[in-house]
């Protein structure tokens, strides 16, 4: 009896796509561990949050901070 050498060819194409799926896989499994370690951005704070912070700190005065809330306002009103 005499075997055909297109047996060991189907073994052969079916371990390499099993190999293939694997890396693949830990691939994936890697680039989605890098993406969920990196810290989010946050959203920044606004012109009026930082003016208040300073105000509260002590960094500025009432009228410097009464000036300035002004002018942003009259820039929001500008859009």
């Amino acid at each position: 009896m005499m075997h055909s050498t297109g047996d060991g060819v189907g073994w052969i194409l079916l371990v390499v796509t099993l190999w293939a799926l694997v890396a693949g896989g830990a691939f994936w499994a890697g680039v989605r561990l890098i993406h969920q370690s990196r810290p989010r951005p946050t959203s920044l704070p606004s012109p009026l949050d930082i003016l208040e912070r300073r105000f509260a700190a002590g960094e500025i005065t009432r009228e410097d901070f009464d000036e300035a809330r002004a002018r942003l306002r009259e820039h929001q009103l500008d859009r």
